[in-house]
């Protein structure tokens, strides 16, 4: 079985996913202060349409191959001296399959991520306590340029 990508009907399929957004607040102690840390996550869904529809009385190989992204963007300051940016992104949260042709699955997918929407939270927080030591070399950074300075 041949296998094709329409790549101009997946690139026209990409679109983010109309889902609550997600947000966490933490505040990290720090020997030059509390650090407030803002998160904010968005969810991406991409698609890809492969196989071929199938000739009169032939059976039809389509399917919607699709992935759900995490990107997350975090905000964080420290008093008024220190505030520091992020952004970080993990592919393939969520992934998964469909018959037939991908414009006809939308909201079947939405309908399956919203239902996994716990699995994305998780993949949230992780991607929150991993960003914890970078916070903590930040402001370590920036209170020890302020000392030098």
């Amino acid at each position: 079985m041949k296998t094709f990508a329409f790549a101009g009907i997946a690139a026209g399929l990409a679109f983010s996913a109309p889902a609550q957004a997600m947000e966490h607040k933490t505040v990290i102690e720090h020997p030059v202060g509390p650090i407030a840390a803002d998160y904010t996550g968005a969810t991406r869904v991409e698609m890809q349409q492969i196989g071929t529809a199938g000739a009169g009385g032939r059976p039809s190989s389509l399917r919607c191959r699709w992935s759900v992204s995490l990107s997350v963007e975090r905000h964080a300051q420290v008093g008024a001296s220190l505030q520091a940016k992020r952004s970080m992104t993990r592919d393939d949260v969520i992934k998964g399959s469909s018959p037939g042709w991908c414009s006809a699955r939308l909201r079947g997918i939405d309908s399956v991520v919203e239902a996994r929407r716990d699995e994305l939270r998780s993949a949230m927080m992780a991607m929150v306590a991993q960003d914890r030591d970078v916070i903590l070399v930040e402001a370590d950074n920036a209170h020890a340029k302020q000392r030098a300075g």
